[in-house]
């Protein structure tokens, strides 16, 4: 699967959870807007991509439906992120997202939502093991 339809990128996505449909700007991204809605669920695991093809597998902890028939729109949650965070997070400027009604990709059929991410903790390798590493590496030289 290439993210474009020119073949300009030429990678393959490993197996493994399922790709959300919007890349994302960065890995450590916590918010991503996602303009069709997303049949996914909250607690599933998914990977988020780069346009680049790097990936990350993460769980969705929140999925939050958007509300635009209000100027500016609003994030149907208790204690919503702004649209600076999630836009940030998705690669798109804050402004285009507060407009995303007036834009021609808008569909009132397929309603936006906002997923928030839980990333997995990946343990970091202690010093000794680094040590241990690095001296197996001077040994095969």
């Amino acid at each position: 699967m290439s993210c474009c339809g020119g073949d300009f990128c030429q990678f393959e996505f490993p197996p493994g959870p399922p790709l959300l449909d919007v890349p994302v700007s960065h890995l450590g991204a916590k918010y991503l807007f996602l303009p069709y809605g997303s049949l996914l669920e909250v607690g599933e695991k998914v990977r988020i991509w780069m346009e680049s093809g790097r990936t990350e597998t993460v769980f969705i902890g929140d999925k939050w439906p958007v509300d635009f028939s209000v100027t500016p729109p609003r994030i149907l949650a208790e204690a919503p992120p702004t649209w600076e965070q999630v836009a940030l997070d998705s690669g798109l400027e804050p402004d285009t997202l507060l407009h995303w009604r007036d834009t021609p990709l808008f569909n009132p059929r397929s309603p936006a939502c906002v997923m928030r991410f839980e990333h997995i903790a990946v343990p970091q390798p202690t010093l000794w093991q680094r040590w241990q590493r690095l001296l197996a590496r001077v040994r095969n030289l």
